[in-house]
């Protein structure tokens, strides 16, 4: 029998799903209500709301670019008709969010969504063990928060969470990436988190109330890949192996840093005449092109298109981009997960449809095309929930690859829950496999 629980870590709340693969969300589960003023309280008329809803249908049918092409019309008309015939008065912000993520998890974007206003997030927050002390054993297992079952919690929150032509892989990355805020987004903020769980390697149960943690400290977490992170390069002398851990492609500000990276690392490689190179891209959920595409350049075999057609300012990247000097020409091992997205998505599927390396992990969030451009938030006029929305379609230069179909992996990685326990990388274990059969 498959199912899903979620095992409680020091700095994250994981979840394991049997028979399947596990997942893991940004902190275990605690509440902030340092203000007695919550917002989610706040009431609103049916009219403001019924302004809202027809705010959100009118900019999505007039400006997303393909608003059907997962969904059929009259599905999506159906939903926005019930669920606009659902707005009654005196609603919550809460509630009312929740009557709109239905349907922007049904148009198969995952650059469509909506999210609560910033000050939703200032009055409290739903977190995680980014408090200091472990307030439960690493490797829990919780089974209820709040007596509702923990299986009943994900359920409804990947049923209604957005994914390129609904992507069950990046949904189930973005749920345990994003577990602490979808939380509050969906269930709002009770006064207290009271959870049932289990200890690690045995079925004792166990109850407590989680103590809070602050916005700031969430946000670090789940937002952390638009902060810049370090790019570092690791050599592994004994192996004749370079690994390349790039966590993102968000440095719009910071693309010199990036590409100088580029540079000095395929340097480096060049210089000592590295045979491997394991492109670690688990997490990289995309970016800016101006950075995927220099290391597409050190990557291909020959001079190959990045885009398929002319794309604004990437107009270039359709035609056939030149090769690095120091280009990388033998054994390349990429780690992929379901968070790869976007940008990501765009450079795996090249890679991918090329046979350029070989993909070790489990399926990506993503194919070879999403939608995204640019001014594509608007604010609803009376709750100040913010729309997003994709305007332009971006696809890789391939052929022949099915948009519904993610990017599979030569070697698929499944982490147990006994890998997790003994902190074990399986998939940095299974390149190093790898390398090792190729030394025989």
């Amino acid at each position: 029998m498959k199912y899903l629980a979620i095992i409680i870590s020091l700095v994250s709340l994981q979840f394991f799903q049997i028979g399947t693969q596990n997942i893991r969300t940004s902190g275990s589960f605690t509440s902030s209500f340092q203000n007695t003023e919550i917002v989610n309280e706040v009431c609103f008329s049916k009219q403001a709301l019924q302004e809202d809803f027809l705010q959100m249908r009118q900019t999505l049918e007039k400006n997303h670019t393909s608003l059907y092409e997962y969904t059929p019309k009259g599905l999506i008309d159906s939903l926005m008709d019930k669920n606009f015939g659902m707005i009654r008065d005196s609603m919550s912000l809460n509630e009312f969010f929740v009557l709109l993520t239905p349907i922007v998890s049904k148009i198969g974007c995952g650059h469509t969504n909506v999210w609560m206003p910033m000050s939703y997030w200032k009055q409290n927050v739903v977190a995680g063990a980014f408090t200091k002390e472990e307030q439960i054993p690493r490797g829990s297992i919780l089974l209820e928060i709040n007596e509702r079952p923990i299986s009943e919690i994900i359920l409804e929150m990947k049923a209604n969470y957005p994914a390129d032509a609904m992507n069950s892989y990046f949904i189930h990355k973005a749920v345990e990436r994003r577990f602490p805020m979808i939380y509050a987004r969906r269930f709002g903020f009770p006064k207290e988190y009271r959870v049932l769980y289990s200890l690690p390697g045995n079925k004792t149960c166990k109850k407590k109330i989680l103590l809070p943690a602050t916005n700031e400290a969430v946000r670090s977490v789940v937002f952390k890949n638009f902060n810049n992170p370090d790019l570092k390069l690791t050599l592994i002398e004994d192996k004749n192996t370079a690994v390349m851990r790039i966590e993102t492609f968000i440095y719009y500000d910071k693309v010199p840093y990036f590409t100088n990276y580029l540079d000095s690392s395929f340097n480096v490689i060049y210089e000592k005449k590295i045979d491997n190179l394991i492109l670690d891209l688990r997490g990289n959920d995309g970016g800016d092109p101006f950075c995927a595409v220099p290391l597409f350049s050190y990557l291909e075999p020959e001079q190959l298109p990045y885009f398929a057609e002319p794309y604004g300012k990437y107009s270039e990247f359709a035609k056939p981009i030149p090769r690095a000097e120091k280009a990388f020409n033998r054994n390349l091992l990429i780690l992929l997960d379901g968070r790869c997205f976007s940008t990501n998505g765009h450079l795996c599927a090249l890679l991918k449809h090329h046979k350029i390396g070989k993909f070790i992990g489990t399926p990506s969030g993503a194919s070879y095309k999403c939608n995204a451009g640019k001014n594509t938030t608007v604010v609803l006029i009376n709750s100040r929930i913010m729309l997003y929305f994709g305007r332009s379609t971006y696809a890789a230069a391939v052929s022949g690859m099915d948009k519904t179909v993610p990017i599979i992996p030569d070697i698929h990685v499944n982490e147990t829950y006994q890998d997790f326990l003994e902190n074990r990388d399986v998939f940095m274990e299974s390149a190093i496999e790898q390398i090792n059969l190729l030394n025989r």
